[in-house]
């Protein structure tokens, strides 16, 4: 029988924690024990208002506001506001933006009543009524008119449509090529031609 010697077991190898510093990995680096020396960048310096506003003022269409050299101003656009050319008996052309009334004498009907426009007309028939008709603009800029309880009523008369007489106080849209006739006189409707101010015209 074979008797096998005694052994002695071995405890486990601890590791050591060694502490390494800049300077160790440099004096390292120099004597070529490292493959390779992991250098860190410093940080990049940050860049100054001045250098960032000229940065984003050579961006196309991307202007910078504010009161910085070579700093573009562009002007406000015009307010473009609904507006149109009225044609009274063929002849007469008005240009209206915002509310109005036509009759044969709206302005002691209405005095003080704000609107933009109060067009008087003649009545050598006695058809006119005072304030004969009313007009304005909708939502989507599109002219309208109404009967403004006029004694002899107000007709619309549309291309391929029977004519139509207007229900009082009620707003009726006039399209291009219709024509208002009212108190012996007609109106239709032009497009006005550019840009409005918001102010009203005379």
């Amino acid at each position: 029988m074979r008797i096998w010697p005694f052994r002695k077991r071995r405890k486990p190898v601890e590791p050591v924690v060694e502490r390494v510093t800049a300077d160790d990995l440099t004096r390292m680096g120099q004597r070529g024990e490292l493959a390779r020396a992991v250098v860190t960048p410093p940080p990049a310096p940050r860049a100054s208002a001045d250098r960032v506003r000229a940065t984003v003022a050579q961006l196309p269409g991307r202007p910078l506001g504010g009161a910085g050299a070579g700093a573009r101003t562009t002007a406000a656009p015009a307010r473009q506001t609904a507006a149109a050319v009225l044609v009274l008996d063929g002849v007469q052309r008005v240009t209206v933006s915002g509310g109005g009334l036509i009759g044969r004498d709206p302005a002691s009907a209405h005095p003080g009543g704000g609107y933009g426009h109060v067009i008087a007309l003649e009545d050598p028939e006695k058809l006119l009524s005072r304030t004969h008709l009313e007009f304005g603009f909708g939502a989507e800029g599109t002219l309208w008119v109404l009967d403004a309880a006029s004694a002899n009523g107000v007709e619309l008369q549309r291309p391929g449509h029977p004519a139509a007489v207007l229900v009082p106080s009620q707003r009726t849209t006039v399209h291009p090529g219709d024509t208002v006739v009212f108190g012996g006189h007609t109106l239709r409707t032009e497009p006005a031609v550019g840009l409005v101010g918001e102010s009203p015209l005379g």
